[in-house]
């Protein structure tokens, strides 16, 4: 008697699409965040620039895999 099994390998999806999507809105949003407005006030400019930047090391983590 035989002991083995077949089992059937489905192919699997790349996770690293899911991934490359994430990294591309984040640099749609991170484009966004970056763009100036009309006339802001420093401090608003100022948020805005440190959330573009925190999104652009989020991108880094995500790509790194941490």
């Amino acid at each position: 008697m035989s002991n083995t099994t077949t089992e059937r390998v489905l192919p699997r999806r790349r996770s690293t699409t899911g991934v490359a999507r994430l990294i591309r809105r984040l640099e749609r949003e991170r484009r966004d965040w970056a763009r100036p407005r009309d006339r802001e006030i420093p401090t608003a400019q100022a948020w805005r620039a440190g959330v573009a930047e925190g999104i652009r090391l989020a991108q880094i983590a995500i790509k790194k895999g941490v």
